[in-house]
């Protein structure tokens, strides 16, 4: 995907949406977002020219820090953003960030409703800290994949469904919960950070299993319980998703794009994608769904 902004690795994602005069009126709704992968020339601030078109300059920001680090600079007050940190803040007022070498992050930009309202609580409750983070944070993981396997197939959800998503990650900003399988959950969140890393290298679930120091049949069980799918599932379905992406945004043939996300051969991959998604890679590339 092309995204034209010094310090971003050509492999990030970036999504746009234009919310109904529905939306608008009565929903929380995303104005764009994205994953990205950068390296130490990416940094933005509130001057920018991106910055300061209508369906950025007057919305929320929320950063979810995967790897590196973030310097930033909040309303005046410099502060640091690592792995596994939320940032939050809103557009309006003064911002500037700079990344480090190696950086990636999931960023969401919206609206709507109670949003302003929403947003002064959590970091009400967060000590006045932009940076923070919480116990939440697989869940809101998972809500943020969500989005962002919609939007890279091409079947996005209706806008109801997006407001939903977004009332329940601000209410996990806002209220942490503490389930008492707490240390359960922070090993989904690890494993799957494991898989989202190695995604597109030879891995089985034996392997994320150890990574998280789980057999693999408590893992499958717990992976299973916590987010409703099969390990091996969860990583079939990020690489069809990004396979659907490369499908529709690039020039590489079909045995390429196999390899390029995981699979060892071209008949692997063609017969796997025919049946998650119904249509061969060809088919859908000619009529993407």
């Amino acid at each position: 995907m092309l995204i034209p902004e010094t310090g971003v690795h050509q492999i990030s994602e970036r999504y746009f949406f234009t919310p109904s005069a529905l939306a608008r009126d009565l929903f929380y709704y995303p104005s764009r977002c994205g994953h990205y992968f950068c390296d130490h020339t990416y940094s933005f601030n509130h001057q920018d020219k991106v910055a300061q078109q209508s369906d950025h300059n007057n919305h929320i920001m929320l950063l979810l820090i995967q790897n590196g680090a973030l310097e930033l600079k909040i309303d005046g007050w410099d502060m640091l953003a690592t792995r596994g940190q939320f940032v939050l803040f809103d557009c309006r007022h003064p911002y500037q960030y700079q990344a480090s070498d190696g950086f990636e992050f999931i960023w969401l930009l919206f609206n709507g409703l109670n949003s302003s309202s929403f947003y002064q609580r959590i970091i009400r409750s967060h000590g006045g800290h932009h940076v923070f983070s919480t116990a939440s944070l697989p869940e809101i993981l998972q809500l943020l994949d969500s989005l962002l396997s919609s939007c890279a197939s091409g079947e996005r959800m209706s806008e109801a469904a997006y407001s939903q998503l977004l009332h329940r990650m601000l209410c996990l900003l806002l209220l942490t919960e503490n389930p008492p399988e707490k240390a359960e959950t922070d090993r989904i969140a690890l494993a799957i950070r494991y898989m989202n890393t190695h995604l597109f290298e030879p891995i089985n679930v034996a392997a994320v299993a150890e990574s998280v120091n789980w057999s693999q049949s408590h893992f499958s069980r717990e992976f299973k319980a916590h987010t409703g799918y099969s390990p091996y599932e969860y990583i079939i379905l990020r690489r069809i998703d990004k396979a659907k992406h490369m499908l529709t945004s690039t020039q590489m043939t079909v045995k390429q794009i196999a390899y390029h996300t995981g699979y060892n051969s071209e008949e692997n991959f063609i017969h796997s994608f025919q049946k998650n998604v119904g249509l061969s890679p060809s088919l859908f590339r000619k009529y993407p769904i």
